[in-house]
């Protein structure tokens, strides 16, 4: 079991809190505001809502490792985290993965993808967001990208982690930053070859406190805005924790809480 970090115990506590609301005798009952969440005003998307919505693309399983996953049902044969085609220079977080299905706004952002031997793709929930959670390789004529392990940080990510050949997504440069069609990323066969004429990025960036890769400056694309609709993370590991132990209800709601009126 993960440990609860301070600011997430916190947003518990306020849900918990603030989901029946204390009255003193004779006064009217206030309702609460819930705060909002994440880097700008994004709304935050009901725990319910967010699983009601993953479940309709895929399941969610119990990982030997890593607890409950989300798998997903609805991709094609041989569809790989973070395809080709859907990259954009946003304005506010510089290169973003612009999924707009659903499920792909969820997971391309929060938590990290691995592949699994008996599962293929899994996706491990994550409550901090990115622009898209990969790792990059870059020369003049070739770009390429990789989901980035749960278990690594971006400060310290190991390029030995990386040189699986299964994990990468590879297309020329000029069809990344301009728009691309399906069928623009390299055939599997070649990308072994470009690992070796590539380079790691390892330059990194803060945006409203986000880190990310700053990609070569030859990496350029007509700068768009984005719209970050949710962020459902207070509400969603609350939910993941229920989900996984049943640990919140049986040690928080038994606590006795006294409010003293004033006459």
């Amino acid at each position: 079991m993960r440990h609860v970090r301070p600011a997430m115990a916190a947003t518990i506590a306020a849900i918990i809190l603030t989901a029946s609301p204390i009255t003193c005798a004779g006064a009217p009952a206030q309702q609460a505001v819930p705060q909002q969440a994440g880097t700008e005003a994004q709304a935050t998307l009901p725990a319910d809502q967010v699983q009601s919505i993953l479940s309709q693309y895929g399941s969610f399983v119990q990982h030997p490792k890593y607890g409950q996953v989300w798998v997903p049902t609805v991709t094609p044969q041989g569809w790989h985290p973070y395809p080709a085609c859907q990259w954009v220079n946003s304005k506010q977080y510089g290169w973003y993965f612009d999924d707009r299905t659903p499920w792909g706004q969820i997971v391309h952002h929060y938590g990290r993808w691995i592949h699994d031997d008996q599962m293929g793709w899994v996706w491990i929930p994550g409550e901090e967001f990115s622009p898209g959670w990969v790792v990059w390789r870059t020369s003049p004529e070739w770009i390429g990208w990789a989901p980035m392990h749960p278990d690594e940080d971006l400060k310290t990510a190991s390029l030995d982690q990386f040189n699986n050949s299964d994990e990468w997504t590879f297309m020329e440069v000029g069809k990344f930053s301009t728009g691309c069609t399906p069928g623009a990323a390299v055939a599997p066969q070649q990308i072994p070859v470009l690992l070796k004429q590539t380079k790691y990025v390892t330059d990194l960036e803060f945006i409203d406190g986000i880190a990310i890769f700053a990609l070569p400056p030859y990496i350029v694309g007509p700068i768009v805005d984005i719209d970050v609709s949710f962020n459902p993370w207070s509400v969603w590991i609350f939910a993941q924790m229920i989900w996984n132990w049943n640990w919140i209800w049986q040690n928080t709601l038994i606590w006795n809480i006294n409010v003293v009126c004033a006459p």
